[in-house]
């Protein structure tokens, strides 16, 4: 294990050499006799361990050589500033530069040797508490991102179930690509209709594009090859194109988009059912109004037929010769006729009452799901979690 490295700044060459003959066993030390070959010394090598440093240097002053170099950290690690005078001016000169400990004249050297020794150790403790930070930082800065991303799929999947066409639900997913710096392909395979290919870059699926995404359409859930992953639901299949192996965020996208996937093929298949819900809703209010028209050209035709009988009936009481027997016989007839037509007078208003309240009903159905779809949800920076 190599020794710290140790520089000694004194213009006192004897006592320069005394410090190098004590010190030497347990750091590797370079001299300097003034500020000059110091600041050479610390340009020709690299950082030192400890700077030990004399206030008083010729004309210069240590302390203010130590003020000079503490911010740069280019210089050492820990400074050490020493004087011949121990007053309250020299210690507080060696805290304002931003020395690690002040020492005074008369140094016992043993002494200097066990303070320098834990003054390396401090480092250490020092480096050692700096270097966990620094792991949890990551860790907690990771586990930030993640929940970041995490939390703009949730985002996503909320938009998603407000989409009610397939292409609101592309525009969705590609905004997310976008923010998540991703490069895919969403293909829809309605039911009963024809497979749709889109491509966030370039709008449109290329034909090798498509070729993939129904070649790989039969895989499981989540298929990877290469930088590509594609996840597959039967009704949709989403193709991303740049997903690194062993990056962190790659687990983190797959994880997300596995759930997006389902919910997407969840909205495309309620997205089918409400389309044919609407077309039930055209066809039955179509039949309602046919059959209402059919009704009332019936009620006016049997209208006119009865108004015909009538007046024939009436008439030939002046052409037949009939009993008053026979007469009274007929009239009974026409008045039960009458009554049975009043009667289909009544039924006829039933169904139509019917038919209209199956009209009014079909009315407030349509009014809804136009209402579902003007709904919009808002979605502002601060809710993101992070």
């Amino acid at each position: 294990m190599s020794k710290p490295r140790l520089l000694i700044i004194d213009d006192d060459k004897d006592y320069l050499e005394l410090l190098h003959e004590a010190l030497t066993e347990s750091f590797e030390v370079t001299c300097a006799t003034n500020i000059k070959d110091a600041d050479k010394l610390v340009s020709d090598n690299q950082l030192f361990d400890i700077a030990l440093v004399d206030e008083n240097i010729g004309e210069d002053k240590g302390s203010q050589w130590i003020k000079r170099n503490v911010e740069q950290h280019t210089v050492a690690t820990s400074f050490v500033l020493y004087s011949g005078l121990a007053t309250e001016d020299a210690v507080l000169k060696g805290l304002e530069c931003g020395a690690d400990d002040f020492l005074a004249k008369p140094i016992s050297l043993l002494a200097l040797d066990k303070k320098l020794k834990k003054l390396i150790s401090y480092q250490d403790k020092i480096h050692s508490f700096e270097t966990e930070i620094s792991s949890k930082d990551r860790v907690i800065n990771i586990s930030m991102a993640q929940a970041a991303k995490y939390g703009s799929c949730m985002q996503l999947t909320s938009r998603l179930n407000h989409c009610f066409t397939l292409e609101k639900i592309r525009d969705e997913v590609f905004s997310f690509l976008y923010t998540m710096n991703l490069d895919g392909c969403i293909a829809f395979y309605p039911i009963n209709e024809k497979a749709l290919f889109f491509s966030s870059k370039n709008g449109f699926c290329s034909p090798v594009e498509i070729d993939v995404m129904k070649l790989l359409r039969v895989k499981p859930r989540l298929y990877r090859f290469s930088s590509r992953t594609i996840f597959n639901h039967p009704l949709c299949s989403i193709l991303i194109l740049n997903l690194v192996d062993g990056a962190i965020d790659t687990d983190i996208y797959i994880d997300a988009l596995a759930s997006v996937i389902e919910c997407i093929g969840a909205r495309i298949a309620f997205i089918t059912y409400k389309n044919s819900l609407v077309q039930v809703q055209s066809k039955i209010q179509q039949a309602v109004s046919t059959t209402k028209n059919m009704i009332a050209i019936s009620k006016h035709h049997q209208q006119e037929v009865m108004n015909e009988i009538v007046t024939n009936i009436g008439m030939s009481f002046h052409v037949l010769e009939m009993s008053d027997e026979q007469e009274q016989y007929l009239t009974n007839l026409v008045h039960g006729a009458l009554k049975k037509h009043s009667q289909d007078d009544i039924n006829f208003l039933e169904v139509t009452d019917l038919l209209d309240g199956a009209l009014a009903s079909v009315d407030e159905l349509e009014v809804l799901n136009q209402q579902q779809e003007e709904e919009v949800v808002d979605f502002d920076d601060e809710d993101e979690l992070f």
